[in-house]
């Protein structure tokens, strides 16, 4: 892997809970902002910017299933701050909201929720509401 693409790979994983544009990013580095996406698209194959927001939604994920923060306490943790578009982006990705994704992972052990597809997923979380 090239090595500004590894340098900037660490800073998302270690920053992603804070603002971090692409443009800090390609300064660390050295490179214009079209190099960078360029280089980082064509190593890991998505934009900085999607791989922050991969990031942050996978952190959400694991939060929702190990702890008792509140949704609004997950956002600021991931470092999010519009609930709906939060939401959004979590039900495009595992294809439940946050309050069902928790519900469903709660009736479940660890193991045998992690590995459930999104389909039975939703499936179980509506059984669940009614």
């Amino acid at each position: 892997m090239d090595q500004r693409v590894q340098q900037v790979k660490t800073l998302i994983e270690s920053s992603f809970h804070r603002e971090l544009s692409v443009s800090e990013m390609a300064r660390l580095v050295d490179l214009s902002v079209s190099h960078l996406q360029h280089l980082f698209k064509n190593e890991m194959g998505q934009s900085p910017a999607h791989y922050v927001q991969e990031l942050r939604l996978s952190r959400a994920k694991e939060l929702l299933e190990s702890s008792s923060l509140t949704v609004k306490q997950i956002m600021l943790h991931i470092g999010t701050k519009d609930r709906s578009n939060f939401e959004r982006r979590f039900k495009q990705t595992y294809k439940l909201t946050p309050v069902q994704y928790r519900k469903v992972a709660g009736l479940h052990p660890t193991e045998a929720w992690q590995t459930m597809e999104p389909d039975r997923l939703k499936s179980q979380a509506m059984n669940t509401n009614g």
